[in-house]
């Protein structure tokens, strides 16, 4: 019996054409889920991809030949020169969940937990958080929600430039899988939500920190227990319940000396918490708005002491 390959997913960075990014799998020798993600025409791209599903990618590439576009090249060149990449080894098989590393050391951070969609209540969070000193504000998803704002809650966050992370229903966006109630939202901004890094990490002070949603990140399809940071996620997630289960603790302290990071922070379970287990900080965040107002998070060192502060904010609906 022939023996199958399994699928892989790779992310090629294009040059010259309107899409920053080709993504796809390639499996059994052919293409799979083929996706032009940041730019462009998002309708032809996804007939292209329709077109090319499952084909083998000789043939593939017999398509892609002798198309031009612009700066003397095209999307269908780009993916021609993605598809040669792994053919030849050079571009390699890309991590089964995103992670997005900042090496700059703070001192202080801001923590918005699920907005979801609530452009206002961000507003009036960033309004709050002017008022302190803080070196990086960071929302762990979900950004986006049952919301009408959800368009105008992204474009405050780009326009700010805050550092975001992908949270469930962001995924479920990015797949256009949302449930089939929620507002729709236009294609470019579902590429965006698909290019958030799903884990953060990031130096605070002398302190390895890492950030993430949930547990949805163990659910993906090519999700991987050896991935870097895999090890902090499950005992999270899936040992403890997000730190609910105190009876399963000496088994985390445990396994706490093969952690990479000191600070561990989540917000999937929607409340609030802050634990000390043997050296390592574990943080829950609670939502952005709730019965009892706004509120966030402030994380700082001072001495080397970690402090989390819980932040309230008014809430101005206007």
């Amino acid at each position: 019996m022939k023996n199958k390959i399994a699928a892989n997913q790779y992310i090629y960075h294009t040059r010259g054409v309107c899409p920053p990014e080709i993504h796809f799998k390639i499996h059994d020798g052919k293409i799979r889920d083929l996706r032009f993600v940041g730019g462009g025409c998002p309708g032809n791209a996804q007939l292209v991809s329709r077109l090319l599903e499952d084909k083998p990618l000789a043939q593939v590439l017999e398509y892609l030949k002798g198309i031009d576009c612009r700066n003397d090249t095209s999307c269908q060149q780009e993916l021609a020169g993605a598809i040669q990449a792994v053919q030849n080894g050079t571009l390699d098989i890309a991590e089964s969940f995103k992670v997005q590393e900042d090496n700059t050391p703070m001192r202080s951070v801001a923590l918005i937990g699920n907005l979801a969609g609530d452009n206002v209540a961000l507003e009036n969070i960033l309004e709050h958080i002017q008022g302190c000193d803080v070196a990086a504000i960071l929302c762990l998803g979900n950004l986006t929600g049952d919301s009408r704002l959800n368009r105008n809650l992204i474009k405050t966050i780009r326009r700010k430039k805050i550092m975001a992370l992908q949270g469930e229903t962001d995924w479920q966006y990015s797949q256009r899988s949302e449930q089939p109630d929620m507002p729709n939202i236009e294609p470019r901004m579902r590429d965006w939500l698909l290019q958030l890094p799903q884990v953060l990490t990031f130096k605070l002070n002398t302190r390895i920190s890492m950030a993430f949603f949930g547990d949805y990140i163990q659910r993906l399809p090519d999700y991987s227990d050896f991935e870097p940071f895999a090890l902090e996620m499950n005992m999270v997630c899936g040992l403890t319940n997000f730190m609910q289960d105190e009876t399963v603790l000496p088994a985390l302290e445990a396994m706490i000396p093969q952690f990479r990071v000191d600070i561990i922070i989540f917000s999937q379970l929607k409340k609030w918490g802050h634990w000390h287990i043997a050296g390592k900080d574990f943080i829950s965040l609670g939502p952005a708005s709730d019965a009892n107002g706004l509120s966030w998070g402030l994380l700082e060192v001072d001495d080397e002491k970690i402090e989390f502060k819980i932040m309230q904010a008014e809430y101005d609906g206007g």
